[in-house]
């Protein structure tokens, strides 16, 4: 891949880069490259350049492209494909933070997911940096299911197999899977020791009551009791005596802490309907909140290091009084920031779910949804989902992802596909006098041995010709229009020498196509037949690149990639 380290430009520079350009323009377009297309490329490769200095020079290298041979325009061409069309300028090569602890403990990490729903790009986001430094300094990578929320985040059967399959995908090797639901006995277990030690209690105040007390830094009465009417009070809890609303076990932190909601955390709860795919857990009716089960597991899974987002950062200050209770060492941890757009998709699970069941959507994987599936399902490469985490890195601050940031990874691990028209509303040119002659369209050799030829235009073009003007056949021909109306034209063969006429595409053998768009839209439309026996992602011109998913009863089915 070729690199220019210039963030401004220098003359030679730009020409350089226009040359290239305007060659490749020149030759998909007939002969003729667009000044536009070519300053595009220069500013996207230099985005400190002066335009208006730079326009004559692209100006002058487009008219010299343009008055190329046809034999020496496709030298040029075949020349430049072979070195590959992309260029991006040399960054700064961007690297993880070194760890400066490895050298004296080994290298546990793990991702949490709640298994609510399907994995998506935030779930990824952590996963994939954790496998970075597993991949950099060896060590365990521990897939976690934060499972522990059998009423509002309820865990949906079977989605554990979907995450393995996600990672997979993503290239993650998971050494190990656990559940935290497997775990409620040793939940129990710990919160009856914190009980005997006075390190917890039981509280039956009313959440609005003991919120306004713990404001004022004040001790609720279920605080003072003895450790022996607490483990009565857990007891009744335990065998459901207690029901659901009633009490709830919280930890004892300092009242004074500056941040009220580290104030006696809660530990568990009561959930009187339980609503779990593990039967066994199932039968429980004491639950413990994230901030026990996921220290507990992580102490237990002997987890070193461990990457989240910054939302996190106040359950780290909750869950190290556990640990100081405990005798335990937390582990290292570091956090990046909130992700607030994810290309043209929805991320937020709320907004997710709200949009499915407004649509009626029994599938996670709909262009509108920023899962995994979604992703693949458009055509998204996996390595292109890990360049743009990799680069996003541990920063702090707010990420937005905008769709072109997608579309520019993912074309880097596409490579070149191959292109067809789009035609929204087809029309007919019937052309007479064809000169007997061979030509390439969309990858189909299309033979002209008859002097009555008929072709398939765009109407949205069909309307723009006029009688008595020379157009050109999309690297084809040339044809004098003799006649035009809304339903079709007619005109008059000339020649099969490359000239700067108007140029129009064109089709001789077509079929239906549709594609799925990232709105939920579907665009209806006319395309070549060769595309009918092609696979995986090609581009559409005016609409950009697709996923083909099938052909169905005479029609290509695509799903939009990105412009």
């Amino acid at each position: 891949m070729e690199k220019i380290d210039v963030p401004g430009a220098s003359k030679d520079e730009i020409q350089k880069v226009a040359f290239k350009y305007a060659v490749k323009n020149a030759f998909e377009h007939d002969g003729c490259a667009q000044v536009g297309a070519v300053v595009g490329k220069v500013k996207a490769l230099f985005p400190l350049v002066d335009l208006k200095g730079a326009m004559p020079i692209v100006t002058k290298t487009v008219d010299e492209v343009n008055g190329l041979s046809t034999d020496k325009l496709k030298e040029s061409f075949d020349m430049f494909a072979s070195m590959g069309w992309e260029l991006k300028q040399i960054e700064k090569e961007k690297v993880l933070p070194e760890l400066d602890w490895i050298k004296n403990e080994k290298l546990v990490t793990r991702v949490a997911p709640n298994p609510s729903g399907a994995m998506h790009f935030g779930h990824a986001r952590p996963a994939i940096l954790s496998d970075e430094y597993v991949k950099k300094y060896g060590g365990l990578f521990f897939l976690r299911f934060d499972d522990t929320d059998p009423k509002i985040k309820k865990p949906v059967e079977g989605i554990e197999k979907e995450f393995l399959e996600e990672f997979k995908w993503l290239g993650i090797k998971v050494d190990r899977t656990f559940n935290a639901s497997d775990n409620l006995k040793k939940y129990y277990k710990i919160i009856e020791n914190l009980l005997k030690n006075n390190q917890a209690y039981i509280c039956f105040c009313d959440s609005e009551k003991w919120r306004k007390l713990i404001w004022k830094n004040k001790a609720c009465p279920c605080r003072e009791k003895d450790a022996k009417e607490q483990l009565a009070e857990w007891k009744k809890m335990l065998k459901h005596e207690i029901k659901e609303g009633e009490a709830v076990v919280r930890l004892k932190t300092d009242l004074n802490d500056k941040d009220p909601s580290l104030r006696d955390w809660w530990l568990a709860r009561i959930v009187d309907v339980v609503e779990h795919p593990n039967k066994k857990a199932a039968k429980e009716h004491v639950w413990p909140s994230y901030n026990l089960a996921s220290a507990v597991d992580d102490h237990d899974l002997g987890i070193t290091f461990i990457i989240r987002g910054q939302e996190h950062i106040q359950n780290e200050a909750k869950q190290k009084y556990l640990y100081e209770y405990l005798g335990w060492i937390y582990p290292h941890t570091m956090y990046h920031g909130k992700i607030a757009q994810v290309g043209d998709m929805l991320l937020s699970k709320s907004k997710i779910k709200v949009l499915m069941e407004k649509e009626g959507l029994s599938s996670d994987d709909d262009p509108r949804l920023a899962t995994l599936k979604s992703f693949r399902r458009r055509g998204f490469k996996a390595e292109a989902i890990r360049k743009i985490i990799f680069e996003m890195g541990l920063n702090p601050s707010e990420a937005k992802i905008g769709i072109e940031n997608f579309a520019s990874a993912n074309k880097e691990f596409l490579g070149e596909v191959a292109e067809y028209p789009f035609f929204s509303d087809a029309a007919q040119i019937e052309v007479i006098d064809m000169g007997a002659g061979e030509v390439d369209s969309y990858g189909e050799k299309v033979k002209f041995d008859s002097p009555l030829q008929t072709f398939i235009v765009d109407k949205k073009d069909l309307v723009k010709l006029k009688k008595g003007v020379k157009i050109r056949f999309k690297q084809a021909f040339n044809a004098n229009i003799t006649e035009v109306s809304e339903f079709g034209a007619k005109a008059r063969f000339v020649s099969y020498t490359k000239e700067k006429n108007e140029t129009i595409s064109w089709l001789k053998n077509g079929i239906d196509v549709e594609v799925l768009m990232s709105d939920g839209s579907t665009l209806v439309g006319f395309t070549s037949q060769e595309m009918s026996m092609a696979t995986g992602v090609v581009r559409l011109e005016g609409i950009g690149y697709v996923n083909i998913e099938k052909v169905e009863e005479g029609k290509v089915k695509c799903i939009f990639t990105h412009p």
